[in-house]
């Protein structure tokens, strides 16, 4: 039988926000296994935490990352606003804002989409993926 697991934010060592420094913002990586994972995000003003993009698959900082098809993300918004944009088949921007409380859910196949902080404030959010994708360094 296991038992359950503690993970305490303050000591999962933060990283900058994929391809920026830190001034855009802190990602904590809480918690992944090969079933989820589990972030805390902390995204400046400006910033978004994954700019615009589907879930396919990327090359950045050394390594190729692969989404599965049913791959599914959760925004939980903590503190601060911004909006999620998201583009549609003709290619129009579309947006919503979003505040603490909210949840967005990134359904398998979702559209090319980003969550943009355009407030004054750190948006603080806890994301939620699975399966998650696979990263492979680049040789």
């Amino acid at each position: 039988m296991s038992q359950p697991r503690i993970v305490r934010s303050e000591e999962v060592e933060p990283q900058n926000i994929r391809g920026l420094g830190s001034e855009a913002g802190r990602v904590r990586r809480i918690l992944a296994t090969q079933k989820f994972f589990f972030n805390v995000d902390e995204v400046n003003p400006g910033h978004s935490p994954h700019h615009w993009h589907r879930h396919d698959g990327y090359r950045a900082q050394g390594y190729e990352v692969e989404y599965p098809a049913d791959f599914e993300e959760i925004y939980f918004i903590l503190s601060g606003r911004g909006v999620i944009q998201w583009k549609t088949a003709a290619g129009e921007i579309r947006e919503q804002p979003v505040g603490p409380g909210d949840t967005i859910h990134m359904p398998p196949g979702v559209v090319e989409h980003q969550l943009l902080n355009n407030g004054t404030e750190p948006v603080r959010l806890a994301v939620v993926g699975v399966p998650p994708p696979k990263k492979t360094p680049i040789a």
